[in-house]
């Protein structure tokens, strides 16, 4: 701005046609806005005037903020006056030098400039410590200059003189420096020419950008889906918004940097503004095309025409009033400091938001109350909004409380859906709807009209399992396809599928042999026995004679001209926990490795058995894979139920009377819905994530109402495990090893826990006595009503690996 003018003879009539429209933009450009904050450390003090230095040097002798006393704080309001007075001072000296700047000789315009100049530094850094001064004082005093009394007034008036003193002063600076650059060019263009170059270049990326960007964004987001998650990837996620942004953006970047350089030109500061515009609309489209993006894929409403563009229009409306609203603000401060015409126009802006809000409350009021009146048990102030939704003067009100109820709401849910991610968290919510419920059974069973359904009977109304029955196929989906890319591949296999009894291991092995679709693939369920019946099983399968002997059997397995697939259920069979308990799954091992072709053989094994295994073999390989089966997740067990139950018919069941406390994920189901889906919650819950035990206690949970011959859902009566939890270490290791043998007579008992052949047998009279154990054949099997107490006691007495 101290650039000096050259006098010379007047332009030529060429310059003049093209220099006229910049000088006439410039000076429209700087009728609206004013120049830009200076930073004064870039300044010698000595081109400001002697009050401005006076002024400046008393607010840097004043302490911080939050150290001013009220001394402090009075000597800033005594200086904030005089500053006051010294700003208008300054503004008319100023005012009086512009005038007669252009009755002035051409000879000593330079040096009147130059006066001008330092006049003009010294009134905006008065402006500078004035805006300062005002953040310093207390509130009172802020407010009494920056309100709408008398004293905002006087300060109003005075702020509007100093930027129309400004204005003309810019007008002529960018007239002068305008011509200086006319003449530099005639001099030298190539600083022209190489700004040119560099905005072609500019445009050229952008062009290129523009062709090539959407075909690059969309590959991007393309490579990302092939690789299919639960939840959507980070790298899916940001280039589904990077399509949405990746126009506007790069002509935002394109443009910024175009007026950057242009900003390098003198004669150009101005361009300021116009970036501030460029860059708060763009970024407007920006952003509304990423909540607009971020809005319909986490909506529900996206097949609702009227809420979608609803929704579109006050985006739209809200993102365009606060660009609008920080045009404004920005170019006020930049302009005219902190000081009353900035406080006076964000006063005006929150008044605009204001008006927004009502607005907005008004277009979305019966979109609201459509939602509130669904809601159940609402609280007294939701009853008053809904009565109050078309007063004249409340309707916003109470469309607003609607609306942060409904908000609340979807925050609630969210939060619910993202910690239903955790286990313990589900379990915590089902140990609670346990709870309430057994409260409620109680009371239900006091009335002596339910009676419940015993024996057989309960599987009319409950169906067991049978080969036709519904498959729940996102089960083991995980585990089963990488067991066929290991098993179903024309290479030797031998691999290890341990699972808890009753996860589906038997139903997950046949659905292995069916995906395999070969001839040659066969279910073997391993007697108990052991190993030399179950070579008497495999024999059958394979055609052989059953008195052939392990040799032909071998070589049967060598000759084969197909590939063998054996899947072997309750391998367990051939382990005892004992010492020297692995021989004959050591030997059946041995047998099928001597088989040497590219046979597969797919072992299924109790988890607690294989960890017997896998401690006694420590690191030595003795199979090629070992997959552990999961537990069922809480909508599997759910889907499984549902397909066993009837709920119409004779032998319909109802959940009706079964009240649970309501969920933040069952918002859109009946009352019957939400009892049915709590109690599978609960089912899933004491179960463990194990079917048959929550098919076990669903049939249990049946009782029949005497006045209507109806049969409702009640919840269980669970077994009480405290005689459990202190049973003798001796006792809990025979139910261990029974848990572990499947089924198992008294001699093995012996055998596996060292324990006397009497000491054995009192103790199974003493689980029989309590039901915690069946009698097969003289043969010992957990019952499956106490199975999962026993599990869990074993489990927490750390004898046993759920």
């Amino acid at each position: 701005m101290n650039s000096s003018v050259h006098t010379s003879s007047a332009p030529s009539s060429v310059i003049n046609r093209w220099l006229t429209p910049l000088l006439a933009l410039q000076a429209l450009l700087f009728s609206v806005c004013v120049a830009a904050e200076i930073d004064w450390s870039d300044y010698d003090s000595q081109t400001l005037s002697t009050q401005s230095i006076e002024v400046k040097e008393k607010i840097d002798s004043l302490p911080e903020p939050h150290l001013a006393s009220k001394r402090d704080l009075s000597h800033a309001a005594n200086l904030l006056s005089y500053t006051f007075s010294q700003v208008a001072s300054q503004r008319g000296e100023l005012s009086e030098s512009l005038k007669s700047y252009h009755q002035l000789p051409s000879e000593q315009k330079q040096s009147a400039w130059e006066q001008i100049e330092t006049q003009k530094l010294s009134l905006d850094s008065l402006n500078h410590s004035k805006a300062w001064l005002l953040k310093y004082v207390s509130s009172d005093v802020n407010n009494r200059y920056t309100g709408f009394g008398p004293d905002g007034v006087r300060q109003l008036w005075q702020e509007a003189a100093v930027t129309q003193t400004i204005v003309r002063y810019q007008f002529i600076a960018q007239l002068r420096n305008l011509i200086t650059f006319a003449q530099d060019l005639r001099v030298s263009p190539v600083p022209a020419i190489l700004v040119v170059i560099k905005i072609l270049l500019v445009f050229g990326v952008l062009k290129f950008w523009l062709k090539a960007g959407h075909n690059f964004v969309i590959s991007r987001l393309e490579l990302a889906k092939q690789h299919p998650r639960r939840k959507e990837s980070l790298s899916t996620t940001f280039w589904r918004y990077a399509n949405r942004i990746h126009k506007p953006l790069a002509w935002l970047i394109a443009i910024h940097i175009v007026l950057l350089i242009l900003l390098e030109l003198p004669g150009f500061s101005g361009l300021s503004y116009v970036d501030i515009i460029v860059r708060w609309s763009f970024t407007a489209v920006i952003v509304i095309k990423l909540v607009t993006e971020f809005a319909s894929f986490h909506s529900h409403s996206n097949n609702i025409s009227g809420i979608v563009q609803l929704r579109m229009s006050t985006i739209k409306l809200w993102v365009w009033t606060g660009v609008f609203v920080g045009i404004i603000l920005t170019s006020t401060k930049l302009s005219v400091n902190e000081g009353t015409i900035y406080s006076w126009v964000q006063s005006s802006m929150l008044l605009i938001f204001l008006v927004i809000l009502v607005k907005t409350l008004v277009s979305w009021r019966s979109v609201v109350f459509q939602q509130v009146n669904k809601m159940e048990d609402a609280p007294p102030y939701i009853h008053w909004a809904i009565d109050h939704q078309k007063h004249w003067l409340l309707s916003p009100v109470a469309t607003a409380i609607g609306m942060v109820v409904l908000i609340r709401q979807r925050l609630f849910f969210e939060l619910y859906q993202n910690l239903s991610q955790y286990q313990m968290f589900k379990h915590a919510l089902a140990y609670l709807f346990r709870v309430e419920v057994a409260k409620q059974s109680q009371i239900a069973e006091e009335s002596q009209h339910m009676k419940r359904i015993k024996g057989d009977e309960a599987f009319n109304y409950i169906a067991p399992g049978h080969q036709d029955s519904t498959l729940v196929e996102d089960y083991g989906k995980e585990q089963l396809n990488e067991l066929s890319r290991y098993v179903l591949a024309n290479i030797p296999a031998m691999v290890m599928v341990c699972s808890e009894r009753g996860l589906g291991l038997t139903t997950f092995l046949k659905r292995l042999l069916y995906r395999s679709k070969s001839e040659h693939g066969y279910y073997i369920n391993c007697p108990h026995g052991g190993f030399n019946e179950l070579l008497k099983a495999i024999k059958a399968e394979l055609g052989m004679p059953e008195d052939a002997t392990e040799i032909e059997l071998v070589k049967h397995l060598r000759k084969a001209e197909h590939r063998i697939l054996l899947c072997i259920d309750n391998s367990q069979r051939l382990v005892s926990p004992k010492v020297g308990g692995l021989s004959e799954l050591m030997k059946f091992t041995k047998l099928v490795r001597r088989g040497r072709n590219n046979h597969g053989v797919v072992l299924g094994i109790d988890q607690s058995t294989w960890r017997f295994i896998d401690r006694a073999r420590g690191e030595r390989l003795l199979f090629d894979k070992v997959l552990a089966l999961p537990r069922w997740s809480e909508q599997q067990i759910a889907d499984l139920l549902q397909t066993r139950i009837a709920k119409e018919g004779e032998h319909a069941i109802s959940f009706a009377g079964l009240k649970l406390p309501k969920q933040w994920d069952e918002q859109d189901l009946t009352e019957e819905e939400r009892a049915e889906m709590g109690f599978y919650r609960i089912l899933w819950d004491y179960s463990d994530g194990n079917p048959t035990v929550a098919l076990r206690f669903f049939r249990m949970s049946l009782h029949r109402d005497k006045t209507d011959d109806q049969v409702y859902v009640r919840i269980f009566k669970a077994p009480d495990a405290k005689e459990l939890e202190t049973m003798p270490k001796p006792m809990l290791a025979v139910l261990r090893a029974i848990v572990q043998l499947e089924v198992a007579s008294a001699e093995e008992l012996s055998d596996c826990t060292q324990l006397s052949f009497s000491e054995v047998l009192n103790t199974l009279r003493y689980f029989q006595n309590r039901g915690f154990i069946e009698l097969l054949d003289d043969k010992a099997k957990i019952s499956s009503h106490w199975f999962r107490y026993i599990t869990d006691t074993l489990h927490n007495q750390h004898l046993l690996v759920k």
